[in-house]
């Protein structure tokens, strides 16, 4: 097969030009990255309560007409952190219950970096931990 050199040059441009522009387009971002994510810390201390089924699914119908959904998804992280990755951090232990409630109810910033928890002043401390006992019971099985 006989190939001229200006067809050379041509089909070499082109080689040239897509790798410069896939080259371009990887340091800018454009092309999808593998997501990572960060393992989650364990913080220390044992499980020291089991709440029922129906105290979980109270927690679920809760949080369903709460706005926790504005920036928290279950598994993926949104404005805040993905429920699955508190239950990952937080043993489903009385202290723990207790601070994440106060936490929710006086708000918080700082814990899962720069991102702010607005407080929720009206939810009462029994609800609150009730919703935590339901995010903490989303731990997922090591």
């Amino acid at each position: 097969m006989y190939v001229s050199f200006s067809d050379f040059i041509v089909l070499l441009v082109f080689v040239v030009m897509a790798g410069c522009t896939s080259e371009a387009s990887r340091r800018s971002g454009n092309q999808p990255q593998e997501s990572r994510k960060l393992p989650i810390e364990r913080l220390g201390g044992e499980a020291d309560i089991m709440p029922s089924i129906e105290l979980l699914d109270k927690g679920r119908v809760l949080m369903s007409y709460s706005d926790c959904a504005t920036c928290h998804k279950e598994a993926d992280r949104k404005r805040g952190p993905a429920f699955e990755d508190i239950a990952a951090r937080y043993p489903m232990n009385s202290t723990y219950i207790n601070i994440l409630a106060k936490r929710i109810m006086l708000g918080t910033k700082g814990t899962w970096g720069n991102v702010v928890m607005p407080p929720h002043p009206t939810l009462s401390e029994k609800d609150a931990e009730t919703m935590v006992m339901y995010i903490l019971s989303l731990a997922r099985p090591d």
